[in-house]
């Protein structure tokens, strides 16, 4: 079962069911819907309807009235540590699709639902893991479409990258490549909550860590390389525009400077895209590839080159610090 692929419907019964415990609740043995709303203190109605729906769609099984989890759905669900886990991604989405729906209230004041961009955020960690499982399947192109461009052992600054996923990605394919001292030297920059989440893991992978405001300022460096994926769409354009110039002081002379995102234009998500960031950022969007390319060498870059992700609707930016 593809949980972050149900139709709405059922992404809010089980978003909601493993976002309150619902799901918890009958993980470890059978139990009367009425015993589940005891425990969580909720109306009795309301979680005999939700578990009833969930044991239909074939999460739970019945006995005797009573409601369990089936076991091909603990791991993906409840263990964080389940290389199928995609429970923090259910409740993402079950989160998103209840902004969405408050989409009125943006039309009237023009204020999101809740700021992203704001240190803190309420839901961090959940959106962590949601942005670190979505771009798995992504990953492998961005990391070998950036190393091809890039001399060996290249330092490369992840800005936004605490979720990890291509931070292991340009260290994992650099391995690969076998070249003695050749690994690219990867250091991930986000937000103190972020890199306090994802510490352990990044430390693991061999992968440094930095933390602060990127709107504030960024490690020095000087890097070879500073990848920027899926983060300019939080911010709108003159917060751009000042992140654009200050990467390219932490770069060396000839340095590349990434930025991987949905182009208006170029790709057919990048509209919708731009609805998302309307209910979740005060300023963010999604732009075309004109106005990137404007920004970039407005910020002093040289020429711009865009290439699509391969299998998906984003696309990588390249540009050069001339030095």
């Amino acid at each position: 079962m593809d949980y972050t692929e149900l139709d709405w419907r059922w992404a809010i019964l089980l978003g909601a069911a493993v976002r309150e415990g619902l799901i918890e609740a009958v993980a470890d043995g059978a139990q009367l819907s009425d015993a589940v709303a005891k425990e969580l203190g909720m109306d009795a109605r309301a979680v005999y309807v939700v578990l009833s729906a969930l044991a239909e769609l074939g999460i739970l099984e019945v006995e005797r009235e009573a409601f369990r989890l089936r076991d091909e759905h603990r791991g993906p669900l409840l263990d964080r540590y389940d290389p199928d886990f995609v429970g923090q991604s259910v409740v993402h989405r079950f989160e998103l699709i209840g902004s969405w729906g408050r989409l009125p209230e943006v039309l009237r004041t023009g204020r999101p639902v809740e700021d992203r961009t704001a240190p803190g955020f309420g839901g961090t960690e959940t959106f962590i893991a949601a942005m670190r499982r979505g771009a798995r399947p992504g990953a492998a192109a961005v990391a070998g479409a950036v190393l091809a461009r890039l001399p060996e052992g290249a330092r490369i600054l992840d800005v936004g990258g605490g979720p990890g996923t291509n931070a292991e990605a340009f260290v994992q394919l650099g391995h690969a490549r076998g070249v003695p001292g050749g690994e690219p030297r990867v250091t991930v920059f986000d937000r103190p909550e972020v890199i306090e989440i994802m510490q352990e893991t990044l430390t693991a992978a061999g992968i440094e860590t930095a933390s602060g405001d990127m709107n504030e300022g960024l490690p020095e460096g000087p890097f070879d390389a500073v990848y920027f994926g899926n983060t300019s769409h939080m911010y709108g354009p003159e917060e751009n525009r000042a992140l654009f110039a200050r990467m390219r002081r932490s770069l060396v002379p000839g340095g590349l400077l990434v930025v991987r995102e949905f182009v208006r234009g170029l790709g057919e998500d990048a509209a919708l895209f731009a609805a998302n960031m309307l209910v979740l950022t005060p300023r963010g969007g999604t732009y075309t590839a004109e106005k990137y390319e404007r920004w970039l060498l407005e910020a002093g870059y040289g020429a711009v080159d865009f290439e699509p992700v391969a299998g998906r609707s984003s696309h990588l930016i390249f540009a050069r610090n001339p030095g």
